[in-house]
């Protein structure tokens, strides 16, 4: 066994036995934004411009102020708008401890989510070590298809060997005391060559070792509408102006730790 995966799986054996809270001790910071600045750093972050569902994609609904990034979701002339910002191009991270400072403001028809995904997902089919997989390390939505309120639900889910008729998944729900909407939480991953643990505010919350990615994987902060689908049924008004609509997400950081 090389001296890495000797590494990775002593921690996770100090996981399981409750020995930390994440980071795990050991790991060092290799990557960051703060988000200190007033503007999107476009060195860090790639902002998509292509139609997603029922939303047109735009650098104009992520805006950076006041210590955080806000990714808004809105409604102009009849079209919704968001944000889907990329490390694509410019960081990519295997293994690691991945966590985030998120509030969400989520509104039916419309969900957000902090994850990684490799650009290779599927390729080879039945080898998501090699192709990676999409690993979401928080989604959040207020309803689910049904159109029941799920406010204080956390959903973290994996997904590999692409999205057509190969497709795989498995996931988990954690439902937190109260509503996540609203309020601040940090959302996190600790990924290891053998297993994947998922943190709400240093309490594990789910653990996998199905699928467990050794490529190269961007990050993701983004918010997505899609009718009557997975989040609800959009709003027959939309969401409001841009300068108005209260609705998609706030971060106040993202960090990635790994072992030197």
């Amino acid at each position: 066994m090389c001296h890495t995966r000797f590494v990775a799986s002593l921690l996770f054996a100090l996981i399981g036995a409750g020995a930390f809270a994440a980071p795990p001790s050991g790991y060092q910071l290799v990557w960051q934004d703060d988000f200190s600045g007033t503007m999107l750093d476009l060195g860090k972050w790639k902002p998509a411009t292509n139609k997603r569902d029922n939303a047109q994609l735009t650098a104009n609904a992520a805006k950076v102020t006041d210590g955080r990034l806000r990714i808004t979701t809105y409604t102009q002339d009849g079209t919704h708008y968001t944000a889907f910002l990329t490390t694509t191009g410019h960081y990519q991270a295997t293994y690691g401890y991945f966590e985030s400072r998120i509030r969400f403001h989520d509104a039916p028809g419309e969900h957000c989510a902090f994850w990684l995904q490799s650009p290779t997902l599927g390729k080879p089919l039945g080898n998501p070590a090699v192709a990676g997989t999409e690993i979401d390390i928080m989604e959040h939505r207020v309803q689910d298809s049904a159109g029941r309120s799920i406010g204080d639900l956390a959903s973290f889910n994996l997904h590999w060997d692409g999205y057509g008729a190969d497709h795989k998944h498995m996931g988990s729900n954690w439902r937190a005391p109260d509503s996540l909407d609203g309020g601040w939480h940090t959302y996190g991953l600790l990924w290891t060559p053998d297993a994947y643990v998922f943190y709400v505010d240093d309490t594990e919350h789910w653990r996998s070792s199905n699928a467990v990615s050794h490529a190269p994987e961007e990050i993701r902060l983004t918010c997505e509408v899609k009718d009557k689908g997975w989040a609800g049924q959009i709003p027959s008004g939309g969401y409001s102006s841009v300068d108005s609509s209260p609705y998609g997400m706030e971060v106040n950081w993202v960090k990635v730790w790994q072992m030197p």
